[in-house]
């Protein structure tokens, strides 16, 4: 999915989950470090579609299991460091997500007068 494909479903499915009469203040977004996505492109469409929404953007780092020994590894040190298996599974660092998102009361308009 291309970065401003994603910022605009991202952008989408939390404004769908807002209550009335609030609106998006800032959201957490993580991103595992295998997740084949343009990170400073996709920030730039996330700020370019919501002007003035505080957008934070964390990391995830990758960790694999070996599926033959158990032990755990990063990565880039695959095959499995301590058994040579080439087979894992990731544990870490496939997450793309809003973790948590904060909203602020909508400016309500004066109430007429007469």
């Amino acid at each position: 999915m291309t970065p401003d494909a994603l910022a605009e479903h991202l952008l989408e499915g939390l404004h769908a989950q807002l209550p009335p009469g609030v609106e998006l203040a800032g959201f957490e977004l993580e991103v595992g470090e295998l997740v084949e996505v343009d990170v400073a492109a996709l920030r730039v469409e996330l700020e370019r579609r919501a002007p003035g929404v505080e957008v934070v953007i964390t990391p995830v780092a990758g960790l694999l299991r070996c599926l033959d020994c158990g032990a755990r590894y990063p990565p880039d040190e695959h095959p499995c460091p301590v058994c040579g298996s080439g087979r894992a599974e990731i544990e870490h660092g496939s997450e793309l997500g809003v973790k948590r998102a904060w909203v602020r009361q909508r400016d309500m308009p004066p109430a007429a007068t007469e």
